[in-house]
């Protein structure tokens, strides 16, 4: 099973012409190779994300600016508000770009993995929850609170927005004001579009509301291989050990269920620091840039 193309993506390839030069001067025919990819698609409301690779081949050659300008022009054709870029850190070429296109860095994304997850040394579940059990915190699943309440999606919804406070946002409005709500049926939504399973979903919760959760994301049929739907803990409730906990109960599920490679990504450095105590190791850090078209539009300063 593969994660869901999100709704409203538009694609392009760009072919590389046969003479290797570029524009193309025998525009007759195509020589059946890819010079570059291109990818559009809305995030949030009226907020964009793209994709733009080009085979290094092609590169150096002003192909980049004119096909950025291309995702540009296409993302105002859509009236979009905002448009993100994830080029990587030592992609310097590609933020020199971006940034002549007046795209602003809003935070960094580290990529972490871990090869053998039956390496891992994690203590027992009733150790990990006695520690919470003396605060009146209770570690349980998804699975198991949709079994006894169906609202359940709605609690796991409100953890997530209360615990933002705090986390660097990748995609800020363009006006600064707080994102727009998601409703219950978008966020769960978008939880099983990414892939996320209610048995690995483990919930730190008091007696009426979840105050922290970490997920797995499988999408490899062979499930051998999981990602992560995200560890947050709300403000009040950090330094207490919740994330580590959560996180070690994913990882012997993972364990006990024969996935064999987890891979996750995170900007907060108190969840990096959870994740490499476990084992996981740093494989990329991705900028996060956005072009504010708002903030053009009323002759606001972007930055």
């Amino acid at each position: 099973m593969k994660p869901a193309e999100p709704p409203g993506t538009t694609r392009w390839v760009v072919d590389a012409p046969p003479d290797d030069s570029w524009p193309g001067r025998n525009e007759g025919s195509a020589s059946g190779t890819v010079a570059a990819y291109l990818a559009l698609w809305p995030f949030h409301a009226r907020q964009f994300r793209m994709d733009l690779v080009i085979d290094p081949k092609w590169q150096r050659r002003g192909l980049g600016s004119a096909l950025l300008d291309f995702l540009i022009a296409e993302a105002r054709g859509v009236d979009a508000t905002s448009l993100q870029a994830r080029p990587y850190f030592d992609h310097v070429d590609a933020i020199r770009l971006l940034d002549s296109r007046g795209f602003q860095e809003t935070m960094r994304m580290v990529g972490l993995e871990l090869n053998d997850v039956a390496a891992v040394d994690v203590p027992p579940l009733s150790e990990l929850a006695a520690s919470l059990e003396v605060r009146g915190i209770r570690i349980t699943t998804l699975a198991e609170e949709l079994a006894a309440d169906a609202s359940s999606w709605a609690k796991l919804r409100d953890a997530n927005r209360d615990a933002r406070f705090g986390w660097p946002e990748p995609d800020p409005t363009p006006d600064g004001r707080a994102p727009q709500v998601e409703s219950v049926e978008e966020f769960q939504a978008r939880a099983v579009r990414f892939g996320m399973v209610p048995e690995p979903c483990f919930i730190a919760a008091t007696h009426d509301r979840f105050v922290g959760y970490s997920a797995l994301t499988i999408t490899d049929e062979t499930r051998t291989q999981a990602g992560s739907g995200g560890t947050a803990v709300l403000p009040q409730y950090r330094g207490l050990g919740i994330a580590t906990a959560l996180k070690a109960c994913c990882l012997r599920w993972a364990r006990d269920n024969g996935v064999r490679r987890l891979v996750t990504s995170s900007g907060n450095p108190a969840m990096i620091r959870v994740n490499e105590k476990f084992g996981f190791r740093r494989t990329y850090v991705e900028v996060r840039t956005v072009k504010r078209f708002w903030a053009e539009s009323m002759g606001a300063d972007a930055r």
